[in-house]
């Protein structure tokens, strides 16, 4: 058991992926090597893993809403581990009403008794929807999404939407005027002239798509990735731009959408189609963006496999696998 936890956090520390599947398989093998006398199996609840693992705005979700599925976990366990010696399982025991949590644990696994059987990629992944206010907006934003998100017809709303339109209204005067003032100079086009032009043009183009498109495309769209400028600089990744109904008002709020990749474990963010997919928005891996690629469907937070090829056998994570049951704290179990 010591030797298979050593050979882990020796290939963790050697291979570093970003992925909250690999960050708990860090904190469990440590905590196992720091208690080798512990009698029979140390057992994890998702409370546990989650204080030990994430973030300080991750630590409001939910530990069951946090957490990877089952099946995610044993795939990046599989892919950290030498196919040959000792080798460690994930075991995993599902709750299930008051009282009753999932747990976790690291265990020998038995020769002959292979569980990357079990283990092979889905080609489905779930996603999760940020909980509301999560995401700071910045400084100037906060004088409209308040909490990161406003009511489009409200005072707020109405008064920072007139704004983008009358900005990008004198936004496309100015190019006018600019290419009317190059046009109307006298003498021949100088080297000069052009690169005002070319200057010019790129410069509206990159304002043009960093401030005010966004805003224009998600009224159709529904969710495009958000401007840079709009959250905080503490927010290390990037999110994205959500309208919505909800009773009889449209809002638009500051939202991140990701998922786990079900071939590696490493985290899926939403990131732009092209070049080599057709849909505005897909999830891609972080660590392998243009071959662990998902579609992203807003409304069943749901996504499918879109890369170059099938990894496997097509297989739907069953409920108990994508929703494991509420956590709580660390507990002790023996065999």
């Amino acid at each position: 058991m010591h030797e298979a936890l050593q050979q882990l956090k020796a290939h963790l520390a050697a291979n570093p992926t970003r992925g909250r599947a690999y960050d708990i398989l860090a904190f469990m093998t440590d905590t196992c090597l720091e208690r080798p006398n512990h009698e029979g199996k140390l057992t994890f609840e998702a409370e546990t893993l989650l204080t030990g693992c994430g973030g300080s705005a991750e630590r409001e979700k939910e530990p069951k809403d946090w957490i990877p599925n089952i099946r995610a976990l044993r795939r990046a366990l599989n892919l950290s581990q030498p196919k040959s010696g000792p080798r460690l399982r994930m075991g995993y025991q599902p709750g299930g009403g008051r009282g009753n949590v999932s747990l976790y644990w690291l265990e020998l696994e038995p020769e002959g008794d292979n569980q990357s059987a079990e283990v092979e990629p889905s080609t489905t992944v779930i996603y999760r929807r940020s909980a509301n206010g999560s995401i700071r907006p910045s400084i100037v934003a906060r004088l409209f999404l308040r909490q990161g998100e406003m009511r489009n017809l409200s005072v707020r709303g109405i008064s920072f939407l007139s704004i983008v339109l009358l900005a990008s209204a004198i936004w496309v005067a100015m190019l006018a005027l600019m290419l009317l003032a190059l046009s109307v100079t006298p003498g021949p086009i100088t080297t000069g002239n052009l690169i005002i032009l070319i200057l010019t043009v790129l410069g509206f183009v990159f304002i043009w798509r960093e401030f005010w498109q966004p805003w224009f495309q998600v009224v159709n769209d529904c969710v495009v990735k958000a401007p840079l400028w709009l959250t905080a600089i503490s927010e290390k990744n990037s999110c994205e731009l959500e309208m919505f109904r909800q009773g009889k008002y449209r809002w638009t709020r500051l939202v991140r959408f990701s998922a786990d990749c079900s071939i590696c474990g490493s985290n899926i963010e939403l990131r732009s189609g092209k070049p080599d997919q057709n849909l505005p928005l897909v999830g891609r891996c972080i660590e392998s963006p243009y071959a662990h690629v998902y579609s992203f469907d807003r409304m069943t937070l749901q996504g499918i496999y879109l890369g170059p090829s099938t990894p496997s056998k097509p297989h739907a994570p069953s409920p108990s696998e994508e929703s494991p049951a509420e956590g709580a704290r660390c507990t002790t179990q023996t065999s």
